[in-house]
């Protein structure tokens, strides 16, 4: 086979005879081959001659054996590997003798479609598939601030993680087992290092007293001493009962501890805090060993602790202010805890109230501001003159003023109200007709209730 180059060229094939009529391809149905007798009868011409076959293109071997395949059977391959094409005549009918083209070579790009095309012959003559596509664009590389910033960002979430569980286990120490955990938790408390205690521990409340400041106070008003550990005679894999006992201030405490074993911080205490409720003192200014509670359900380690309240007018109604806390049952004492006057908060609240009645009982008119209002009052038909109003506070009601009992308003603990008021006489006039006549009242006319809000800058009695 020889191929075409600018110095030699392939020789021209032989030229076919033009076709005798003017049919076109598929109206008939020549074969492609000639029997000897069609030859030799001027009368049995065929129905036209055969087809000029086109020139071969670049690459083709004339002398090659040709190949006899159906067009519409015809394989198309990838550009890499083209098969053969038989040069064929008009109707898709392959010529005898006709050289078989050979695969052609890969362009960048293909010859646009040529739609007047012979079918079965691509534009330029080479088979659909024999052109490779364009290589795409290279992408950009990634620059290098971004690399280090990814790099980076990946580095300090690493480091973030590392440190998050690292840390709280440099504070806690090895505990292998629940009896470990629980006998380090209670040295950590007897040395008040309470960040490393809150690490054994299952927090669910608030948290703002678990301090070395507060555990420090406590440790002063009664030290942890006497710490005994057993080992767990239940434990599994995942939880564990383990008894203990230590002494705060003096006073031993026997008593058992639940532990789980935590996949990320080893076995932790569930039941290591004390829970206290401390409600009853809402809006008092609260403090527990010195420091005011961010809520009135918090958690305390176990230890010693000294409640106050922020008023002076107001005490615990109980006969300690310090408590010793080992269990949430030890808590449960603050449900029954209220708050009340100190024997100066009771003066000052009498002598607020006494003052309040006593410029109430002065005034001449219907009304006052303390109650004690007669507009309505039955005179026999007779009309009420305000301005006429006598009112006079009883021997008996000069001795309330003395023994008036304050009751503080649980709801709002700051309010103190009493329900003893002193007893007054009335007397007013009336009009009938142009008649003037005294009269003395029997019913109505009482006094409402005197308050005192120890909360406001100035206490001043507000009546109900």
């Amino acid at each position: 086979m020889t191929n075409e180059t600018p110095e030699t060229p392939e020789p021209a094939p032989p030229t076919v005879p033009e076709p005798a009529n003017e049919a076109t391809a598929g109206q008939h149905g020549f074969d492609g081959t000639f029997s000897s007798d069609d030859a030799a009868s001027p009368d049995a011409a065929p129905e036209f001659a055969p087809v000029a076959e086109p020139a071969p293109e670049l690459g083709v071997d004339p002398a090659a054996e040709p190949v006899v395949a159906p067009i519409e059977d015809a394989f198309v391959a990838p550009a890499s590997d083209a098969p053969a094409h038989p040069q064929t005549a008009l109707g898709g009918h392959e010529l005898p003798g006709a050289p078989t083209l050979q695969s052609a070579p890969t362009y960048q790009a293909a010859t646009g479609y040529d739609p007047n095309a012979t079918q079965g012959h691509p534009v330029g003559g080479y088979p659909p598939g024999a052109y490779s596509a364009a290589p795409a664009a290279p992408k950009k590389p990634m620059s290098k601030g971004l690399l280090f910033g990814i790099i980076g960002g990946a580095a300090v979430l690493v480091l973030l993680i590392a440190a998050a569980i690292i840390v709280p286990n440099l504070l806690r120490g090895a505990a292998p087992t629940a009896s470990d955990a629980v006998e380090k938790y209670l040295t950590a408390l007897s040395e008040g290092d309470a960040e490393a205690a809150i690490t054994f521990v299952e927090t669910y409340a608030d948290d703002s007293l678990l301090t070395d400041e507060v555990l420090g106070a406590s440790l002063e008003l009664a030290p942890i001493t006497d710490i005994v550990v057993e080992e767990s005679e239940d434990a599994s894999e995942y939880e564990a009962t383990v008894s203990a006992s230590f002494a705060v201030g003096g006073e031993t405490v026997e008593r058992d501890f639940t532990a789980y074993n935590s996949s990320e911080d080893g076995w932790l205490i569930s039941d290591g805090l004390v829970m206290a409720t401390l409600s009853n003192f809402d809006g008092l200014g609260l403090t527990v060993n010195g420091v005011e509670p961010a809520d009135s359900s918090t958690s305390l380690f176990p230890g010693a602790y000294q409640l106050a309240l922020g008023y002076e007018q107001f005490a615990l109604d109980s006969d300690t202010d310090t408590f010793t806390l080992s269990t949430d049952a030890d808590s449960e004492l603050f449900w029954d805890i209220y708050p009340v006057l100190t024997d100066d908060g009771a003066a000052t609240f009498r002598s607020l109230v006494r003052t309040a009645i006593e410029e109430c009982v002065a005034m001449k008119t219907l009304t006052t501001p303390c109650g004690m209002d007669i507009t309505d009052i039955d005179l026999s038909g007779y009309t009420p003159v305000d301005g006429s109003v006598t009112r006079t506070i009883t021997g008996d009601g000069q001795a309330t003023f003395d023994s008036m009992l304050p009751e503080v308003d649980y709801s709002t603990p700051t309010l103190v109200s009493t329900y003893d008021t002193p007893d007054v006489d009335m007397t007013l006039q009336g009009t009938k007709d142009g008649t003037t006549s005294e009269f003395e009242v029997l019913f109505g006319g009482y006094m409402d209730t005197p308050s005192v809000d120890f909360a406001q800058e100035t206490p001043t009695v507000t009546w109900d």
